[in-house]
């Protein structure tokens, strides 16, 4: 929903100020790869993310 579009482009506006001061060029939101991305999460039962703060995630 709206709510999680937000939430994406929030996050990505983030990275890429990250990723600007490291002087790399910025991402964009590929709806494709976030859909097969879900997708792959819910077809493995794996429907929750946890980051785990080594900025490696997990699925529950």
């Amino acid at each position: 929903g709206s709510a999680s579009k937000q939430f994406n482009n929030e996050v990505l506006k983030a990275h890429n100020e990250y990723r600007r001061q490291h002087g790399v060029p910025p991402l964009k939101l590929c709806k494709k790869l976030n859909r097969e991305a879900q997708q792959t999460l819910h077809c493995n039962g794996m429907e929750e993310y946890e980051e785990d703060g080594s900025g490696e995630g997990t699925c529950k």
